[in-house]
């Protein structure tokens, strides 16, 4: 049973933010914390495509991502992160379609992203925000961008392309009651 949506606010990313970014993973070690802490270059240098979600000023979510220098027409998800009291709210959809349309706005349209082999929410999470599962061998001279971030952990690789939004709403505003 869903209780009465609270306001959360969706901005940008900053350097400010690596720390409340730390701090949630460290209180979510024991939860399904998916990702260890993101380097700090990711806050710095990357922050059109990072987002964080507040509710009265408590960080409850964030996604941060890239758009590829590598491979221009490419943005990569490095990091998602919703506090287990505010899932199945539409928060992570709504991080990601954020973070769709500032990679859109640097001309990607191919979004990739990862998780663990034994997160099946968050497998489940990516195929219903419309990914597909990529082969290990989708490109034999290209390598898997997130195949072995932590060493010995299988991972399973997403690709999307976006022609539009993820879902059939409109994009949320960066203020969404979640």
């Amino acid at each position: 049973m869903r209780t009465v949506a609270r306001q959360v606010l969706i901005r940008g990313a900053e350097a400010r933010d690596e720390r409340k970014v730390r701090a949630a993973l460290d209180r979510d070690a024991a939860g399904s914390a998916t990702c260890g802490p993101p380097p700090r270059l990711l806050f710095e240098h990357f922050g059109p495509t990072g987002f964080v979600a507040e509710s009265g000023g408590e960080l409850v979510g964030f996604l941060l991502g890239f758009a590829s220098q590598t491979y221009p027409g490419e943005a990569h998800v490095y990091a998602v992160w919703v506090r287990p009291d505010r899932r199945r709210t539409q928060l992570g959809t709504a991080l990601y379609e954020c973070f769709v349309a500032a990679a859109h706005e640097q001309y990607c349209s191919v979004v990739r992203a990862s998780a663990a082999g034994t997160d099946a929410g968050a497998i489940a999470f990516h195929q219903a925000l419309g990914f597909a599962v990529e082969d290990d061998d989708h490109e034999a001279d290209r390598p898997l961008p997130h195949g072995d971030r932590e060493a010995g952990e299988p991972r399973v690789n997403f690709v999307r392309v976006v022609t539009g939004p993820l879902m059939t709403h409109p994009r949320p505003e960066r203020e969404t009651a979640a």
